[in-house]
């Protein structure tokens, strides 16, 4: 065998790799007599605590290149703390559908088990929304808010026109443990790196197919549309140009609504990747430079 193909295979991520325990401690917030799951990396002074997108788990997010790399170089610069929201991943399951007004108050519990004073807070994808939910509910807690390819609504109505069609999102779910979503997620992720294989069997790790449903009919009620212009804190959003799963003109929506907020548009195609952004990575560490 080659050096070459060597370091392919070295490099290949599978199953058993993805469902690896993380090198990162688990510990345990409570809320509503749940526990959430969380870890941090890093130990910078400032705390980044990040609130994941529709499914995460934090075993297999240690060992995916995309999360894995994106909040290694977030902790170059901050004390990153991420989380399961409740139901998904390592906390506790629900039963049945959990509402916004719930889900919100997994981000102080964890901020509170991880002795997070003053922190900047992350929203990604379907986790924006409580983002901002939080950020309007504390404010005096928030140095900053940064939202990562999200939206206050997902789903096209009829005084909504730019979100994504219901139909889409049904088809998601639908369609989830089959790998099709693959193109939509991580369009730039080689076979060589991940077989179609093992990706299908990554969606099943993160999720069942009930529960993406479920996760989807949740997804549908979102919209903060009209408690975003309360967000008090400095705000970046930061949006791929190409994101096919939350197109960019959600994002733009969003930053023209939020008061003292900065709108970065970074070249890419892959939905939540910002290892793949030098120039978002050094966005987020001059905002929080400004903001400390």
């Amino acid at each position: 065998m080659s050096k070459k193909s060597e370091v392919i295979e070295s490099e290949k991520i599978t199953l058993q790799k993805l469902s690896s325990p993380s090198p990162h401690p688990i510990q345990f917030a409570s809320v509503d007599g749940l526990r959430i799951a969380f870890n941090t990396i890093g130990s910078a002074e400032e705390t980044l605590i990040v609130c994941p997108g529709i499914v995460s788990n934090l075993h297999v997010a240690a060992h995916l290149p995309a999360i894995r790399d994106s909040m290694n170089a977030l902790a170059e610069f901050s004390r990153v703390v991420c989380f399961d929201k409740r139901g998904q991943g390592l906390s506790d399951t629900v039963l049945g559908t959990t509402e916004l007004e719930e889900r919100y108050k997994d981000i102080g519990a964890v901020a509170e088990a991880s002795d997070s004073e003053k922190f900047f807070l992350m929203g990604i994808s379907e986790g924006g929304p409580m983002s901002i939910r939080y950020a309007i509910e504390s404010p005096k807690k928030i140095k900053g808010l940064i939202l990562f390819g999200t939206s206050a609504k997902f789903v096209q109505s009829e005084h909504f026109q730019i979100g994504i069609s219901e139909k889409g999102l049904d088809a998601l779910a639908e369609s989830w443990g089959s790998g099709r979503a693959r193109s939509t997620f991580f369009p730039s992720m080689s076979r060589n790196e991940m077989d179609d294989d093992v990706y299908k069997g990554l969606e099943r790790l993160l999720a069942e197919r009930d529960s993406m449903r479920q996760l989807v009919g949740y997804m549908k009620t979102l919209d903060v549309r009209e408690i975003v212009p309360n967000v008090s804190c400095p705000c970046l959003v930061i949006h791929f140009s190409g994101d096919m799963a939350i197109p960019v003109r959600l994002g733009r929506a969003l930053a023209e609504n939020l008061p003292n907020c900065e709108f970065l548009e970074v070249a890419g195609i892959d939905h939540s990747d910002l290892a793949k952004s030098p120039e978002a990575i050094k966005a987020i560490h001059e905002f929080m430079i400004s903001n400390s």
